[in-house]
């Protein structure tokens, strides 16, 4: 796709999902000739470091801004390890890093920090980020931190297009590690929990998760939005609370089919209507 397609399809699906930030376009870069004219570089522009995790607010939010970072200008290390901007050293696989501040043993804290996804040291130099809508770069992937009402139907398009569910690993730590490489590896969507510096210094809410998309499956996902809208399974929705609900047509067809009694019964539930 070009840049208009995806500025286009990225505020249409911010559109429909009601965002309130919005998506950014996330690359990895391999050396700072790629760095697009219009970033801004913290320890060059800002004269100070940055955390990732704040950097993706910025560009999310209504700073909608342009950001490339480089390993020197992480006040965060977790990303720069699994970025692969520096190596896993000994004390942070023993570790270290966890133990005691989080985790009850030194084994637990190994445990983690072997655990947490990397990128293979040295492949990347840097990473930029911009809202997706104005970004200049062709994305390695789409990051959107969601509520759960967003996430669910981003889950139903994703299952509209193969029927497949994201299997993922899921911390409480390393936001941006857990929301980047995944999806890098296997190129593939992934979801991550915002953690501790994402919802204290990054302004993730309470009720956010992150939802990774990779750009090639955009258009389906566009194609997917049109779709679920056409078959009653798009936004908004009603709540409702209410006995012997309507059930979609096939519902109703398999639950019988598996022996489930789905007659409507007493006449007062009558009156309930679709809505």
């Amino acid at each position: 796709m070009n840049l208009d397609e995806l500025h286009q399809m990225g505020k249409e699906l911010e559109i429909w999902l009601r965002m309130r930030v919005h998506p950014i376009a996330v690359k990895l870069l391999n050396s700072k000739n790629e760095v697009p004219q219009e970033a801004i570089i913290p320890t060059r522009d800002w004269k100070h470091k940055y955390a990732l995790c704040q950097a993706f607010a910025r560009s999310q939010d209504g700073h909608e801004e342009t950001i490339s970072m480089f390993k020197e200008d992480h006040w965060c290390f977790e990303p720069v390890i699994g970025l692969g901007l520096a190596k896993r050293i000994p004390e942070f696989l023993d570790g270290h890093h966890r133990y005691p501040d989080s985790v009850k043993t030194l084994k637990a804290g190994a445990q983690w920090c072997k655990n947490m996804p990397y990128l293979p040291y040295g492949k990347y130099q840097g990473i930029v980020s911009a809202p997706i809508h104005l970004c200049n770069f062709i994305p390695d992937l789409i990051m959107m931190h969601v509520d759960g009402r967003m996430a669910t139907y981003l889950m139903i398009i994703r299952n509209y297009i193969d029927g497949k569910d994201i299997t993922c690993q899921l911390s409480g730590h390393a936001a941006c590690v857990y929301a980047i490489v995944p999806s890098i590896l296997n190129r593939e969507c992934h979801i991550a929990l915002p953690c501790k510096g994402d919802r204290t210094i990054a302004f993730a809410q309470d009720n956010e998760i992150i939802f990774t998309l990779i750009p090639e499956m955009l258009p389906d996902f566009i194609q997917g939005i049109q779709y679920e809208q056409e078959h009653e399974w798009g936004l908004p929705f009603f709540t409702k609370l209410k006995e012997e609900y309507f059930l979609k047509p096939k519902y109703k067809a398999f639950g019988e089919k598996i022996g489930l009694d789905l007659n409507q019964s007493p006449p007062r539930l009558q009156q309930y209507e679709k809505f």
